[in-house]
């Protein structure tokens, strides 16, 4: 005889119910890309890391996301860009990006773009909280990984919150 456990409507419920607190957590991310005309260096040059991560309402995440997708097209042509990576949940209103810069300099250039000026205009009625951190550090302790990066970001000293 065939497992049954499914046809029960609250066996499928409750197995729903399970699943769902998993599932929000779940998260997919772009490849972190090295630019390939990025300034080179060695591992102790001192390079700029940005971490975000925002909450964005769910009603509104659609302009978010294609804002989004615009800046992350428009890396690659960034100056002093070394590399950089997007992230958010699956079934969650939570996104990161990881950003790494030669210089303070060329973050800020990139900061003040029309791209981006564009992006943060278009998409701050969706905003429900942004989180930022930016460090100065050497090359060779750039995050290799989320969990890391996501260590960082937790970390409260030099954080700073947004609330639209």
């Amino acid at each position: 005889m065939k497992n049954s456990s499914f046809r029960r409507p609250g066996m499928l419920t409750m197995s729903i119910a399970l699943l769902l607190p998993w599932l929000a957590g779940c998260a997919i991310s772009t490849p972190y890309p090295r630019i390939a005309d990025a300034p080179s260096g060695s591992g102790d040059d001192r390079v700029v890391l940005v971490l975000t991560r925002v909450v964005v309402d769910a009603g509104q995440r659609a302009e978010f996301d294609r804002q989004t997708r615009k800046v992350i097209r428009s890396m690659g042509a960034q100056p002093g860009l070394i590399g950089y990576a997007a992230r958010r949940q699956l079934f969650g209103n939570e996104g990161w990006t990881m950003s790494v810069w030669a210089s303070d300099e060329a973050r800020a250039q990139f900061a003040r773009s029309a791209v981006h000026r564009e992006a943060i205009a278009r998409s701050a009625p969706a905003l429900v909280s942004v989180e930022l951190k930016r460090l100065t550090l050497a090359r060779k302790d750039v995050p290799a990984d989320w969990s890391r990066a996501l260590e960082m970001l937790a970390d409260p000293e030099d954080l700073r919150n947004y609330r639209p």
